[in-house]
């Protein structure tokens, strides 16, 4: 991505991001920036909580900058995609009208 602003996630963070607060925080500094190329590298980070992969999916889908995510380990990027997935779901059982469907049953 040309032009873009490159953040070092492990600079920031450290090489293990535990809370929701600290990727909250994190998140509301990038959407204040005045850029809107933004490449976040995941270099060097090992792990990312499900709380925090939820808080980043989230960012993601609904902020307005253009952000690309790059060098994330594959624990990192398993983390993620399975929240990820989740959020999709979710998205997917709602009906027209906005309420929502029961995903599973016992």
């Amino acid at each position: 991505m040309e032009n873009a602003k490159k953040i070092s996630i492990f600079d920031k963070l450290g090489e293990k991001i535990f809370t929701r607060t600290t990727m909250q925080n994190f998140l509301s500094k990038i959407s204040k920036l005045k850029e809107n190329k933004i490449v976040l590298d995941f270099s060097n980070v090992k792990f990312i909580s499900r709380s925090c992969a939820d808080e980043y999916a989230k960012f993601m889908q609904d902020n307005r900058k253009k952000i690309k995510a790059v060098n994330q380990s594959p624990e990192v990027s398993m983390m993620i995609e399975v929240v990820e997935d989740g959020l999709n779901a979710i998205l997917i059982s709602k009906t027209e009208n906005n309420s929502e469907r029961v995903l599973c049953e016992n």
